[in-house]
C-alpha cells in the first residue's frame, strides 16, 4: 500500500495524524485511491482499523467514521487507529445498493477475497493484507441502506479457536447493542463478511449495524462512534472509562434470512429489535388489488435484526432477518 499525504499531514507511520490517500498494490485497483486518516500515538500499542462505506447509502456509519477521526489524540493514545471512511469507491455518487458496480458483487460477502479475483475480491484481499496488515482488530461499520431499517447490533465470528472467539465476543459487546450475533461456525466454509474472512486466517474483525433508509440519525451515529471508542478502550489504545450500556446486548448465535415466496407488496407487522416466536406472523405479501397472497412468519424464536421498508419485493428476495438467541439454538 502506498500513501499520499495531504499538506496538513504528519508522515505516514510517524507519531501524529496522517491525512491523505492510500493506493493499493494491485493493478486492478489502480484507478482508485482511498481516503485514509491514521492517528499514531507516541507510545507503542495495538493497531485498530475502522472502515465504513462498503455500502455507500449507509450514511450513519460513514458519518461515524468521519467523526471518529477527531476523537483520537496522538498525545493521549497508545498504538494507532487507522480509518477509511468509504470503502466502495466505485459506487460513490452512484447510490447503488449493496454492490460494487464494477463486478456486481457485494463486497460485504466477499472476504477474505483473492489476489487473482474480480475487483471486489482483490479489494477485500487488499483491505486484509495491505491496509489491515498487523492490525489487532478491524471494525467495519454498517447500517440502513435505502430500503431497510436495521436494529442496533454487532457481529463477530464463532470459530474453533476458543481464544479468538472469546476476543471477538468481548469486542462485539463493546457496542451498546440490542443484539450481539456470533455467526455460526459453518460460515467459515465460504467467503463472507469481514468477521468470517478474517477469522479464516486466525484474525479478528467485527461489524456494527445501525441506521435506516439512507438517513443520518444521531442515535445510530452515536452507536457506531461509542462502540469503536469502547473497543479502543478494551484494547488499551485509550485509557478512559467505558461509556454506559443501556441496551440488553442479547447474545445470539444464528442469523436467519427470511425470503418472500411471491412477488408482491410487503406489509410488515414487526419492527427491528422486537422479540418474535417461531411461526409468529411477521407480515404479509399483498398484490396490487390489496389481496393477501402470502404470509411471512418467523423461522425461529428470536429477535428481528432488520426489515425491508420499501414494500415492492420480488419472489426470493429477503424481507427481514431474525437472530436466534443462544438458548434457543437446537430447540424444537
Amino acid at each position: 500500500m502506498k500513501t499520499i499525504a495531504s499538506t496538513n499531514s504528519s508522515a505516514f507511520g510517524e507519531p501524529g495524524i496522517f491525512r491523505g490517500q492510500a493506493r493499493f498494490g494491485s493493478p486492478m485497483l489502480s484507478d482508485y485511491v482511498w481516503p485514509l486518516l491514521e492517528i499514531r500515538g507516541q507510545r507503542p500499542g495495538p493497531r485498530l482499523c475502522v472502515s465504513a462505506g462498503v455500502h455507500v447509502n449507509e450514511v450513519s456509519s460513514i458519518e461515524a467514521a468521519i467523526r471518529l477521526q477527531k476523537l483520537f489524540d496522538p498525545k493521549a493514545i497508545s498504538g494507532s487507529v487507522s480509518i477509511i471512511p468509504l470503502v466502495n469507491q466505485p459506487a460513490l455518487y452512484k447510490y447503488s445498493e449493496y454492490i460494487c458496480p464494477i463486478d456486481g458483487k457485494n463486497i460485504n460477502f466477499t472476504f477474505p477475497g483473492s489476489k487473482g479475483g474480480t475487483f471486489s475480491e482483490v479489494l477485500c484481499d487488499a483491505i486484509m493484507n495491505e491496509w489491515c496488515a498487523g492490525s489487532d482488530c478491524y471494525v467495519d461499520l454498517h447500517g440502513g441502506d435505502l430500503r431497510e431499517n436495521v436494529s442496533k447490533f454487532s457481529i463477530y465470528q464463532r470459530t474453533d479457536d476458543a481464544g479468538l472467539e472469546a476476543m471477538g465476543r468481548r469486542m462485539a459487546m463493546c457496542f451498546d447493542a440490542e443484539i450481539v450475533v456470533g455467526l455460526p461456525k459453518d460460515h467459515m466454509q465460504r467467503p463472507g463478511r469481514p468477521p468470517t474472512g478474517f477469522a479464516r486466517h486466525g484474525r479478528l474483525a467485527l461489524m456494527s449495524e445501525a441506521g435506516a433508509n439512507g438517513l443520518l440519525d444521531e442515535s445510530s451515529i452515536s452507536f457506531h462512534v461509542e462502540g469503536v471508542l469502547n473497543i479502543a478502550r478494551a484494547l488499551g489504545i485509550l485509557d478512559t472509562p467505558m461509556s454506559a450500556f443501556r441496551n440488553a446486548r442479547v447474545a445470539c448465535n444464528d442469523y436467519l434470512w427470511v425470503e418472500t415466496p411471491v412477488d408482491g407488496e410487503f406489509h410488515a407487522e414487526i419492527e427491528p429489535g422486537m422479540r418474535v416466536t417461531k411461526g409468529q406472523r411477521l407480515g404479509a405479501m399483498r398484490n396490487l388489488f390489496g389481496e393477501e397472497i402470502a404470509e411471512i412468519t418467523a423461522p425461529e424464536t428470536g429477535l428481528v435484526l432488520w426489515r425491508m421498508t420499501h414494500p415492492s419485493l420480488p419472489k426470493g428476495s429477503s424481507v427481514l432477518a431474525v437472530a436466534v438467541e443462544e438458548t434457543q439454538v437446537g430447540q424444537a
